[in-house]
């Protein structure tokens, strides 16, 4: 009898913790942070999903609703706000609603520097240069040390054809953080705009030493070897660069640029038929 008596309290108090557990569960849930760090998850899962679309676009939509799950339940959390603009423009494409949600989490925060940096990002993929400049002005006035920012201020003096003071804007970037490939490679683009074929070749080649660098620690790193083709198609070693380009194609079948930019390569080469293709599926996966 007294053996049945305590197997009933143990089930009675296995439920009760379940009970309890569910219950701490479920009260994570009604929490923003708990919907952020989902996002967050899930996000990073797209990140890494660059064989299977369909997988990729599901992780992508899971991130959008936690995030959206997040601002509804505290609309005045900026981190929330910025989290679903950043989905929104390095990802869905989306420059309106990013741009909306950069708004509401600069007005929320005033000196959320990244949240001025992002909006600058999506003004730039607007076209609007002089407005993003601003904003890249803005972020750095609030953390000077962001080398992204620098970088980011740097590419739409270029696109302004403010050569001269886009070389410092790099400089800066490349001071802050002389790890990154692609702070060198477009270093190297400004550089050539201004006829000084030296000092860009100089940073071609480092762009491609960087990124040996990180193709040693990780050889399926898709950005490493379409900036290593990147550079070797600036530095006119286009076989090289093509050799890149298909490597990229072999990590990521989806990714437009190296279609794009493997049918420069063929085009500077006379391979007119051979570009035509890869300029077409260029577009056929959204691109240029």
């Amino acid at each position: 009898m007294m053996k049945a008596i305590l197997a009933l309290a143990f089930v009675a108090l296995a439920v009760l913790c379940a009970s309890s557990s569910s219950q701490e569960d479920m009260a994570k849930e009604d929490t923003a942070g708990y919907w952020l760090n989902k996002g967050n998850e899930s996000r990073e899962m797209a990140i890494n999903e660059m064989q299977n679309q369909t997988a990729r676009e599901i992780f992508l939509q899971e991130a959008r609703e936690a995030y959206d799950n997040a601002i509804e339940i505290d609309p005045q959390s900026a981190s929330a706000w910025f989290k679903k603009g950043e989905l929104q423009i390095d990802f869905l494409g989306n420059y309106e609603e990013a741009l909306n949600a950069f708004n509401k989490s600069i007005q929320i925060n005033p000196q959320f520097a990244d949240a001025w940096y992002q909006k600058g990002k999506t003004l730039t993929g607007y076209g609007d240069f002089e407005e993003a400049l601003e904003s890249y002005n803005k972020s750095l006035e609030i953390n000077p040390n962001s080398s992204d920012a620098w970088y980011w201020k740097a590419g739409v003096l270029a696109e302004l054809s403010r050569h001269e003071e886009a070389i410092p804007a790099y400089d800066k970037a490349i001071e802050l953080d002389p790890t990154q490939a692609s702070y060198w490679l477009d270093r190297g683009g400004a550089l050539n705009r201004l006829n000084r074929t030296e000092g860009a070749n100089a940073s071609f080649t480092r762009a491609v030493e960087l990124c040996d660098e990180a193709i040693e620690q990780n050889p399926k790193s898709i950005m490493a070897w379409q900036g290593k083709g990147t550079a070797f198609y600036h530095l006119e070693r286009l076989n090289e660069s093509i050799q890149c380009f298909d490597k990229v194609i072999e990590l990521a079948p989806m990714y437009y640029r190296s279609y794009y930019y493997k049918g420069k390569a063929l085009q500077d080469l006379g391979r007119e038929v051979e570009a035509e293709e890869l300029f077409a599926r260029s577009k056929e996966l959204g691109g240029i």
